[in-house]
């Protein structure tokens, strides 16, 4: 590893341990999922170990990224948009500040679903990294939307395209991923549905993602 990587590599530990920091108590609860899978990840031959995360398909990628708690990445930027009541949608263990978290897996959402709202109720909707586990994801999409009084806001934050790890299929989240987001995709989908893009970034940022804001009406 040459100097510029091993810099980089410096500076995606020290990101990794400050966002460890953060996720303490979910982290001493529930493992990062990256503990489950790492013994299939260092026997794969596409795969190789290196200081302070892995190489794949070219790209090295961070610890960090497989340590779960997207949204604490996109947190400060969500909260300046996602105000009033609403819903996290897929939070896990790890929901938005202020938000009333909905997951079918785990985390404090777990005992709450999409019916226990009533349509137009919320202010908006925020979603991290899950968008991209659902087949149906437009009637998913839609069905998100509709919980959203007029000038509500939906937020998503998802995987970049350009980040082979979250690609489907991929070593590292294997049928997980059942499709791959993109910026353009989602922008024309949420239009589609009644919604004006009101703030974004095509990304990738650090965490290899980016978001839309949409406002409806």
């Amino acid at each position: 590893m040459d100097a510029e990587s091993r810099s980089g590599s410096l500076v995606s530990t020290l990101r990794g341990w400050r966002l460890a920091l953060r996720l303490g108590p979910a982290l001493r609860s529930h493992p990062p999922d990256i503990l489950q899978t790492y013994p299939d990840l260092v026997r794969h031959p596409d795969v190789e170990r290196v200081d302070g995360g892995w190489s794949y398909k070219g790209g090295f990628y961070p610890d960090y990224l497989h340590m779960g708690g997207a949204s604490h990445q996109i947190a400060s930027v969500a909260l300046k948009h996602c105000v009033g009541r609403g819903a996290d949608i897929g939070a896990g263990l790890w929901p938005l500040p202020g938000a009333m978290p909905v997951d079918i897996w785990r985390g404090p959402g777990a005992q709450r679903s999409l019916d226990d709202f009533k349509t137009g109720e919320l202010d908006y909707v925020f979603s991290s990294h899950c968008l991209e586990h659902i087949d149906d994801w437009r009637g998913a999409l839609k069905s998100w939307t509709e919980l959203v009084r007029p000038g509500g806001t939906v937020f998503l934050y998802l995987p970049h395209p350009e980040c082979a790890i979250w690609e489907p299929g991929s070593a590292f989240v294997g049928d997980a991923h059942v499709w791959a987001p993109s910026p353009p995709v989602i922008k024309e989908v949420l239009e589609e549905l009644g919604f004006a893009i009101d703030a974004c970034d095509d990304g990738p940022d650090h965490y290899m993602s980016f978001y839309v804001c949409a406002k409806k009406g």
